[in-house]
């Protein structure tokens, strides 16, 4: 009972207010949370009026709430308050599902029209089958005929019943899933809304346009980007897409959309130094704050509900918080993100950037060749680490990642297999055999590499292997062929890199020789 009270006390006091319809005007989307600006025109009559902003998200953060309003009026006081008796308005999902629900139970509604017609005939078939006059003979070849109408026609209908029956059970469990899908939006939505509520005074009637802007928290958005190239002597386009969502009861329909690449997670408060003080330690002193005791300072500030008055207004105190440094866009079209929580994709830039080229290829491990890109001054276009989609030369090709996390100026792409290119390692068995000399055992191994280019048109390919390194002074190796390339010393890397011409085949050999002690088993390869 005293819930209940509090309850319509809390209604009673927005009922008593003014009604403004507001509208959401624009929405500034951090990667955590967003800054909702909602709009509306004002009639203010004369003397002290509370304007009650309802249908506002139940979310909302009431110390972040700022009013902003022009005119020749005073500001009292603005306050925000759950309402607990007005449901949230249904989202477009919702209207859509329950429309299309109507649909089906029409539907059902003429089956079951139909059902009862054929019900009525087969009633009807059923008391009249042995009907005839008492004074009349029964002639047998009428009665068949009218028996074998009478059961083609129940046959029919039965058969008919039976399709309208399957029908409707059809129906009736398409009905129970889109009852499943609104009860689980239903369920993700909050079921009450919010007021603000805006305490003016004013000596004239007058009309002032109002602004109001608050913190949500269940919104945010993510990177992805679309990487294309058309080929390796043409630049990359990369589009850059923001993935947003928000499940703030509100319906952003139309809205000017901003991104900011600020975390509302993080505390915007500038850091501040305070005074950093040696002693020895000594033992404190309960309750008191004697000479020799440790004591802690705690800083309070005071926060307090932004309101912000245009030049005409009546002054009103101000409290600001300097935000940190963070990049903005702001998405010139239009978007509407609806509150289920499924992604709106928003394109917020389009860049074409030059890029070098390189194919990779580690027969070793794999003799796929990969394609990479290397862009440099990637840092002027604002990337955020975020998942990337490849297409080259026209198809899609796989998903890679950037990561803008590196402290160098280069971006390292991968963009996948390219199959035009084709490499093998091939072991020369002849010389793979086992030799035993003295105390000692040699193992020798000879790789041939073949590369051939099936593109049409040249290639720079970069072909790595390796040599085994030793790490014990039993165990020597010799490297015998590595075609032209110094093998690494501490890691034993081998890198060839050559361009190759359409069609143009290349080979290159690595050879070396292991030599250990016979009683010990050592993997040379």
């Amino acid at each position: 009972m005293a819930v209940l009270l509090v309850i319509t006390g809390m209604a009673a006091n927005a009922e008593d207010g003014q009604k403004v319809v507001s509208k959401v005007q624009k929405v500034t989307v951090f990667l955590n949370g967003a800054q909702v600006t909602r709009t509306a025109m004002v009639t203010i009559n004369p003397g002290t009026t509370d304007l009650v902003f309802s249908d506002i998200s139940p979310e909302v953060d009431a110390q972040s709430l700022q009013v902003h309003a022009d005119g020749a009026f005073t500001i009292l006081s603005v306050r925000h308050e759950l309402n607990y008796l007005s449901g949230q308005f249904k989202s477009k999902q919702v209207q859509d599902l329950e429309a299309m629900q109507k649909e089906l139970q029409d539907k059902i509604n003429l089956q079951n029209n139909l059902l009862s017609i054929y019900q009525t005939e087969e009633g009807t078939l059923m008391r009249n089958q042995f009907v005839k006059a008492e004074n009349q003979t029964l002639d047998v070849l009428k009665l068949k005929e009218a028996l074998d109408f009478q059961t083609q026609r129940l046959t029919s209908i039965r058969e008919k019943e039976l399709a309208i029956n399957n029908q409707i059970a059809e129906l009736n469990n398409q009905i129970q899933k889109y009852y499943s899908q609104i009860n689980e939006i239903n369920e993700r939505q909050s079921a009450t809304t919010s007021n603000i509520i805006v305490t003016v005074s004013s000596k004239t009637a007058l009309q002032a346009p109002f602004s109001l802007s608050y913190i949500i928290r269940s919104a945010g958005w993510y990177p992805s980007y679309d990487i294309r190239a058309k080929n390796v002597k043409s630049p990359l386009n990369i589009s850059y897409n923001a993935n947003v969502s928000q499940k703030s009861g509100e319906e952003w329909k139309n809205v000017r959309l901003s991104l900011s690449t600020g975390n509302l997670t993080t505390s915007s408060n500038k850091p501040e130094l305070y005074p950093f003080y040696l002693n020895f330690p000594s033992k404190v002193v309960a309750g008191g704050s004697g000479s020799g005791s440790l004591a802690e300072v705690v800083v309070t500030r005071p926060t307090a509900y932004q309101v912000d008055k245009k030049e005409g207004t009546l002054p009103v105190e101000v409290t600001r918080e300097e935000r940190q440094t963070n990049f903005e866009f702001t998405i010139e079209n239009p978007y509407t993100v609806q509150t289920d929580g499924k992604v709106c994709m928003v394109e917020i830039n389009q860049v074409e950037v030059k890029a070098t080229f390189q194919y990779y290829v580690a027969p070793k491990i794999n003799t796929d060749v990969f394609l990479t890109a290397k862009v440099t001054d990637w840092n002027k276009y604002n990337f955020l680490s975020g998942r990337a989609n490849l297409f080259f030369e026209g198809t899609y090709i796989g998903v890679s990642h950037i990561n803008t996390q590196a402290v160098n100026d280069t971006l390292n792409l991968s963009l996948g297999v390219d199959k035009g290119i084709i490499v093998k390692r091939i072991l020369q068995k002849d010389l793979s055999e086992k030799q035993t000399f003295g105390s000692n055992r040699k193992e020798t191994r000879d790789w041939r590499i073949e590369v051939k280019n099936r593109k049409n048109q040249p290639v720079n390919l970069i072909v790595e292997d390796q040599v085994p390194v030793s790490q014990n002074s039993s165990i020597d190796v010799e490297v015998q062929e590595t075609s032209g390339a110094k093998p690494d010393a501490l890691t034993g890397k081998v890198v060839w890199n050559f361009l190759l011409n359409s069609q143009d085949e290349k080979k290159v050999q690595l050879k070396y020789l292991v030599k250990y002690p016979k009683n010990q088993s050592v993997i040379v390869e």
